[in-house]
């Protein structure tokens, strides 16, 4: 086998695409096809465009501009409900409560979310500090809604599985308790690394 076949099979053994040569295989001059090698900038960059592209932009704005005043006003109904009416204040209820108080957060925050994710906090903050308390409001939030809905979900399987019992398990102590564990368990997970950032790095801004 000559020096071109080897180099050949060499080639196709380890992926580096096509090689060509020239006649007399005097010089052996190897040419990769930038089109079969997987570059992870150029991926990031073309995500970026797609992401950045005005038609991505205009969908998003609307998306938000459209579900965040439905949370606002949707959630902010019942909260006004509970507070005017004191005969619906059950422990259930208050469940319901900490979730409506966690969607309407959400429904407040996505507009500023959205000017953040879309480049607002490193052309007006600069700080990676600011983008680390952004997604912590974010993971904190949802991270609420999900353990609410989670006991929300426990108290309706209480009631049907120990109806005669249901009373004395489910209480507005207890419930309390549970929306404080909820809230201050979501906050830890959140805001975590902006923590570990500023243990870490006390001058960084």
């Amino acid at each position: 086998m000559d020096e071109a076949s080897t180099l050949l099979l060499f080639n196709h053994t380890h992926h580096l695409g096509p090689t060509f040569y020239n006649r007399n295989h005097a010089e052996i001059t190897p040419t990769l096809l930038m089109d079969n090698i997987s570059n992870p900038e150029a991926n990031i960059t073309r995500s970026l465009t797609r992401l950045t592209s005005p038609w991505a932009v205009t969908i998003i704005v609307l998306l938000v501009f459209l579900f965040s005043p439905m949370i606002l006003i949707g959630n902010s109904l019942f909260l006004v409900a509970m507070f005017r009416f004191k005969r619906l204040r059950t422990p259930s209820n208050y469940l319901y409560m900490s979730l409506a108080t966690s969607d309407l957060a959400i429904g407040m925050y996505m507009p500023v979310g959205m000017y953040l994710e879309l480049g607002g906090w490193s052309q007006h903050f600069g700080s990676v500090r600011v983008c680390l308390f952004s997604y912590g409001v974010v993971i904190t939030l949802c991270c609420v809604s999900v353990l609410v809905m989670v006991a929300i979900a426990v108290d309706r399987f209480t009631s049907l599985a120990k109806p005669l019992r249901y009373n004395n398990l489910i209480t507005h102590s207890a419930v309390e308790r549970y929306i404080a564990v909820f809230w201050t368990y979501s906050s830890l997970v959140g805001f975590t690394p902006l923590g570990y950032s500023i243990l870490q790095q006390p001058d960084q801004r």
